[in-house]
């Protein structure tokens, strides 16, 4: 499964996350766990003139004066003083724990400025100072709050890493969210009856499953508009189609009724002639309305499709020769298919009808029955005009006719290529058509060819080798 708007979210935020994490951690790292913190380093600039200042002060007032001087360097909960001279001795007199002194005798006799940590997180800084001997200056540095700690490049790292952020969100976020609120807006329109909206134009290139979303919603906008226009057209057409037939059966009853007995039975014929006219029509439209919507289920058995043209040619060519229209009709082989017999018979005869009527009086129809690999072609073509090339997707809609004006009398209502379409469609084929050239239409149907028996057996062969 392709989760790139996933991706698109998660990692923007991670990898500014990441990287502003990284960044903090490894200066606090490097600030707070340096041998020499930061927050040590005024002290430490100061030590060697306090060690000076502290040693000659001892030298002139001995430990009163001294301890009163150091008493001025130390700050309560910040930094603490003590003068320890060349033998570890500590000479100020101000307490010290055994822990401190021994850490202070190690700094007193180091050859360099020394930093030593002590215990928990105290650090130890100590300065030497030669005035009449060699003295050392220990101090104890306790380090201030957390908040204190904290140096203001990291405070601007933090603040310049939220502005990036906030950024960086306010883009991603008006990047998911305006196509999904101009979805919502569409579909509010769509709900209002406005079956022309459409949102793809407004996403621009984007390629993800926001995209993909409208895409979809742009497709079942207009599948809807067309079911929407479908139904309407279904009941225009219904309505066109049997006013006609209605209209002539009430004329003839109430010209029968003014009638002798001898006119008022060719009435009754020509009420009879309707009514068969109109039950046929109505059993077209359900049986177009029962295909379209799934409810008519096939009974598949297997059949020869040679046997179902050639019982639909032998019927057909008496309609072709009232209207001297020559049948050619070329068929190559046995074809096996499994469908409903009726519903092929239906299917095959709506197209050879249709050729016959519309190559018109001394016109040709031409019919060939092959395969291609593992599909039944059906090709019936006729001389006839043909039709705009912008109508031949639409010759298989229910109660499509190319002359709109064209009447029940001249030809049919628009319903029989919309049954050729849906019986291919049930049997797991299709049907198309196209114009040829000088003139004509040339309608092909496909079946998918059954196994027979034979052809099983070989099937199961090749698969045991």
């Amino acid at each position: 499964m392709n989760r790139r708007l996933f991706w698109k979210i998660f990692l923007p935020f991670w990898v500014a996350q990441a990287v502003l994490l990284g960044a903090l951690y490894i200066r606090l790292h490097y600030r707070l766990h340096s041998e020499r913190p930061w927050w040590i380093q005024p002290e430490r600039q100061v030590m060697p003139s306090l060690a000076k200042l502290a040693a000659q002060t001892y030298d002139e007032g001995q430990q009163p004066a001294l301890r009163a001087t150091l008493d001025q360097f130390s700050l309560k909960n910040r930094a603490s003083y003590w003068l320890l001279d060349a033998r570890g001795n500590e000479l100020s007199g101000r307490p010290m724990t055994r822990h401190l002194l021994d850490h202070a005798v190690e700094a007193s006799r180091s050859e360099s400025e020394g930093v030593l940590r002590s215990y928990e997180s105290n650090v130890l800084v100590a300065s030497t100072a030669t005035s009449s001997g060699r003295y050392t200056l220990v101090a104890e540095l306790t380090p201030p709050p957390l908040s204190e700690r904290v140096p203001g490049d990291i405070i601007w790292t933090l603040k310049l890493g939220t502005i990036f952020s906030a950024i960086l969100c306010l883009i991603i976020a008006h990047y998911l969210s305006k196509p999904i609120e101009g979805l919502r807006d569409a579909t509010n329109e769509l709900a209002r009856g406005n079956l022309d909206i459409r949102v793809g134009s407004s996403i621009g290139s984007r390629r993800d499953e926001i995209a993909d979303l409208v895409h979809d919603f742009d497709s079942m906008a207009g599948e809807l508009r067309n079911q929407i226009q479908s139904e309407r057209n279904l009941l225009s057409g219904v309505s066109h189609e049997l006013r006609s037939p209605i209209a002539r059966i009430r004329l003839a009853l109430t010209l029968a009724r003014s009638m002798d007995e001898e006119e008022r039975e060719e009435m009754l014929d020509r009420i009879e002639q309707d009514t068969i006219q109109l039950d046929s029509m109505l059993e077209r439209i359900l049986t177009v309305a029962r295909l379209e919507s799934g409810q008519h289920k096939p009974k598949l058995e297997p059949l020869s499709l040679n046997d179902i043209v050639d019982n639909v040619l032998h019927d057909a060519r008496f309609e072709a020769a009232a209207m001297k229209v020559v049948v050619n009709y070329a068929g190559n082989g046995d074809i096996p298919v499994k469908g409903d017999a009726g519903l092929l018979r239906s299917a095959v005869e709506n197209v050879v009808r249709n050729a016959i009527f519309y190559s018109g009086e001394g016109g040709k129809v031409d019919m060939v029955l092959g395969r291609e690999n593992s599909t039944a072609v059906l090709s019936v073509r006729d001389n006839g005009p043909g039709v705009p090339e912008h109508a031949l997707p639409l010759l298989f809609k229910p109660f499509y006719r190319v002359d709109d004006a064209r009447g029940t009398t001249t030809g049919g209502m628009g319903l029989g290529l919309a049954i050729v379409r849906n019986a291919a469609a049930v049997h797991g084929g299709s049907v198309s058509a196209r114009n040829v050239s000088p003139h004509g239409l040339e309608v092909e149907l496909r079946l998918p060819i059954a196994l027979t028996p034979a052809g099983n057996r070989t099937a199961e062969a090749k698969l045991a080798v």
